[in-house]
């Protein structure tokens, strides 16, 4: 009589089972005539991705009572809405969505009463509210939100103070990773990304200050690469990228070869360290999955001193004879070591033909650690401390599109690039 028991108690769980599989795939199947997709996050990973389009293939405007479907779509961890024409009613079929990590809602018909349809999603990292009608008193329903990493506030009805008097409350409440966007030049910036970008520069500033102390290292200030680099290659690096093997297509036994990159790209940019993924690798932390070498331990202080010097003045192939130039140390006089180092180098790149001592678009001239300080005809560029209120770091992180974008030729900066100018201002900008 036990065994029967089980055994209808087993056939019960089945049916039960293949229920709601049938439910969940004739789900899919319903957002997927909607014209919408559900996908895989990525191998290995559990949960969906569920994008749902503004209308049906056949031209039919999505409605709030079409999005009942997801409640029979298990584990959605990013839902996908933007610019579908939802509103309040439309969100109370999201409440169930325990798995949700990251929901879009830009340019939706939702307002604050619509949010407080989400305060069971406590999983919530990330919330995109571009364009909606969303207002201060809307940001009383994400407060539940412990877990909130990115949440953005383009063209709503959220000013500025009540967001920061919100990011506040959340820091105080222990989320440290909470950053907030009210736009291109308003952004709030996470208690735990402020302290990274100042170890960060605390780190640059130590690494600095034992470059300039290594007696190796003063020795050559303008190394060439077949007397100074080609050595440490052929001790460190051509036994994966030489002749006879070339991990990621990369060879690094002649001067040619080295310049001429890998599979991804250059490996050396003249005069561009950050540009330069060569000396990138080989300056990572010791434990770092990506450092080169990978085996040996790194490469000793003077050797990659030895490399920095040498893409920092040119990537040179031989020694040249010329007149003797002034000293690094001496250049360091118009700035910290992190602005001539690292900040000063991207700006002559991307910025100095037309900021620089030949032309001054605008008044502004960016070649020295005075002239940026000074800043153009209508005001200051930089405002030491904060990011948010510098037009040189608002007008480098716009789209690539946007027509105020600097610099407006050429390839927009890259985030390693934005990132370090940014270290340099919430460092004090000096």
């Amino acid at each position: 009589m036990k065994s029967f028991a089980n055994l209808l108690r087993y056939c019960l769980i089945v049916l039960l089972v293949q229920s709601v599989i049938a439910d969940e795939s004739t789900a899919i199947s319903k957002v997927e005539e909607f014209g919408g997709q559900v996908l895989g996050i990525a191998q290995n990973t559990e949960g969906v991705r569920v994008l749902i389009p503004p209308k049906t293939f056949e031209g039919r405007v999505l409605t709030d009572a079409d999005l009942a479907v997801l409640k029979e779509i298990n584990q959605i961890v990013e839902l996908d809405l933007k610019n579908a024409g939802i509103s309040d009613a439309g969100l109370a079929h999201l409440a169930s969505l325990s798995s949700l990590e990251r929901l879009h809602l830009e340019k939706t018909k939702i307002t604050d009463a619509g949010l407080a349809h989400l305060k069971g999603l406590s999983k919530l990292k990330y919330l995109n509210l571009y364009g909606t009608g969303v207002s201060d008193s809307g940001l009383e329903a994400l407060k539940s939100f412990k877990s909130l990493e990115n949440l953005y506030l383009w063209q709503t009805k959220v000013t500025f103070d009540a967001a920061k008097a919100f990011h506040q409350a959340q820091t105080a409440a222990g989320n440290d990773k909470l950053e907030i966007n009210l736009g291109w030049d308003k952004e709030i910036l996470s208690k735990a990304r402020l302290a990274s970008l100042k170890e960060q520069r605390q780190k640059l500033e130590s690494e600095a200050n034992e470059s300039e102390a290594s007696s190796e290292v003063a020795v050559v200030e303008d190394p060439d690469f077949k007397t100074h680099i080609l050595p440490i290659l052929q001790n460190s690096c051509v036994k994966c990228h030489g002749e006879e093997k070339q991990k990621d297509d990369l060879r690094l036994d002649t001067f040619a070869h080295t310049l001429k990159g890998s599979e991804h790209g250059a490996v050396v940019v003249a005069e561009d360290l950050i540009g330069s993924s060569l000396f990138q690798r080989i300056t990572l932390p010791a434990d770092d999955d990506d450092i080169m070498p990978p085996k040996g331990g790194p490469l000793a202080k003077n050797e990659i001193a030895l490399i920095k010097n040498w893409i920092a003045n040119g990537a040179k192939a031989e020694a040249e004879i010329k007149a003797p130039a002034p000293k690094i140390a001496e250049k360091k006089a118009s700035g910290s070591s992190v602005f001539v180092e690292y900040v000063l180098p991207i700006l002559t790149e991307s910025c100095t033909d037309c900021h620089g001592p030949d032309k001054q678009k605008a008044g502004l001239r960016l070649d020295t650690i005075a002239a940026v300080a000074k800043g153009s005809k209508e005001g200051a560029v930089v405002k030491a401390g904060s990011p948010d209120e510098s037009s040189l770091y608002q007008r480098i992180v716009l789209p690539a599109d946007h027509d105020d974008i600097m610099p407006p030729k050429g390839d927009p900066l890259t985030k390693a690039q934005t990132d370090l100018i940014k270290l340099w201002i919430v460092s004090g900008a000096n």
